[in-house]
């Protein structure tokens, strides 16, 4: 009798045992490797939270580190932060980008582990891009890895070169966590560099590109995730990524940049996925990958979670922000007697981007009537092109820094 009740509690303690492991510790899934990344793209600059339509605020990297912090600590297993391009551009930081790099220094600071070039990166030419990179490593700060396989400089420009050299920017990096080995590479695409007729680069088409990396990547590392930063976009559904995910096998993962687009739902095209969170810091994206040896891709938890005003900011990135503005406004307003917060005006009413783009193109010609004085000759009209504001006005007081915007 007593043998018999040490088999039933034996074999009771084992039932219990089980009950309580996670499922992939057994049969099929014992090999599953997890993934969870974070991610943001077209983010231009936007390192304070920005007014929207009809009140309240939106944004900015100072609120956005403090997403990540929490999004990281709540997350167990392996997380990598990425960003495919367009970091720059559309703010007032904008013009320290070639002395000060304070975009790379602010991924490097949110603890960003890969970014990539977009169209943007090259609005200051390749001199511009090479001043920005090499400011970044003189800087010392902590700084993303970037990847680009399919745009590079000239041969003759080895100011470039050397740049990107100094920097280690590569076609593909590895990223190690938890015993999962990532892949990541960056592409920029077709109509990415039609919008940087002035880059200076040598363009490869990204079909062809991706093939040679993600067959390069397969032979050399193994990894258990490939994932694309890819500067090229998705319209409706449809588009340059998706053409890629169609001709491209092994991409797990396109974090899709450029089109600004939001998707909320991932775009499944055979066994990638394609995602994107929308412009100017409105969001961070997060999804958390699942592969096991005998499973295709899956995901789960795809969120896109909201910037706003229920987030804190990071003090932290509050300072370092701080400190760039002085950086603006030492090297760059003095130069016209302004102070990155100083109220010009004020607007009675929010203005859409057409409507600011009107108030622009008026204002050009106001300005040369008033340089000509009585020699003016009357303008039908002046154009501003909506690709570069990057915000409308909203009602109130009107900064230095909304007019910049």
């Amino acid at each position: 009798m007593k043998s018999r009740i040490s088999i039933l509690t034996f074999a009771l303690c084992l039932l219990l045992f089980h009950t309580f492991l996670p499922i992939s510790a057994f049969g099929a899934e014992a090999d599953e490797k997890t993934l969870t990344v974070l991610f943001t793209h077209d983010t231009h600059d936007h390192f304070l939270p920005a007014p929207k339509e009809g009140g309240g605020t939106f944004g900015g990297y100072t609120r956005l580190a403090t997403l990540l912090k929490e999004q990281r600590a709540g997350t167990t297993g392996a997380v990598v932060t990425l960003d495919a391009g367009d970091f720059s551009m559309g703010s007032l930081f904008q013009t320290i980008y070639t002395t000060d790099a304070p975009e790379l220094r602010a991924l490097g600071a949110m603890g960003y582990d890969v970014t990539t070039f977009g169209n943007h990166e090259y609005d200051y030419r390749a001199a511009g891009l090479a001043g920005m990179l090499n400011a970044a490593v003189t800087s010392g700060d902590p700084l993303p890895a970037i990847v680009q396989a399919n745009y590079r400089p000239l041969a003759s420009d080895t100011s470039t070169l050397a740049a990107l050299e100094r920097y280690g920017v590569s076609d593909y990096t590895l990223i190690e966590q938890e015993g999962i080995t990532v892949a990541v590479f960056g592409l920029l695409g077709v109509d990415a560099d039609e919008c940087a007729p002035m880059s200076g680069m040598e363009f490869t088409p990204i079909i062809d590109a991706a093939k040679q990396v993600v067959a390069e990547i397969q032979a050399k590392e193994s990894p258990d995730y490939i994932i694309c930063l890819s500067h090229s976009g998705t319209e409706n559904g449809k588009g340059e990524d998706y053409e890629l995910a169609q001709a491209v096998d092994g991409i797990d993962l396109i974090i899709s940049g450029h089109t600004h687009s939001t998707l909320t739902e991932p775009i499944q095209v055979n066994n990638t996925l394609i995602v994107s969170c929308g412009e100017y810091t409105h969001n961070l994206g997060t999804v958390t990958l699942h592969k096991s040896a005998k499973d295709s891709l899956r995901f789960s938890e795809y969120r896109l979670i909201p910037i706003d005003d229920t987030v804190a900011p990071d003090p932290d990135m509050v300072s370092l922000t701080q400190w760039f503005k002085y950086k603006v406004e030492d090297s760059y307003l003095s130069d016209y007697d302004l102070e990155f917060d100083q109220i010009l005006a004020a607007a009675s009413k929010d203005l859409s981007i057409p409507e600011t783009g009107g108030l622009i193109g008026n204002a050009y010609i106001s300005i040369i009537q008033e340089i000509e004085g009585e020699n003016y000759i009357p303008i039908a009209f002046a154009v501003a092109p909506d690709g570069v504001i990057r915000g409308a006005l909203r009602s109130g007081n009107v900064t230095t820094a909304d007019a910049f915007d």
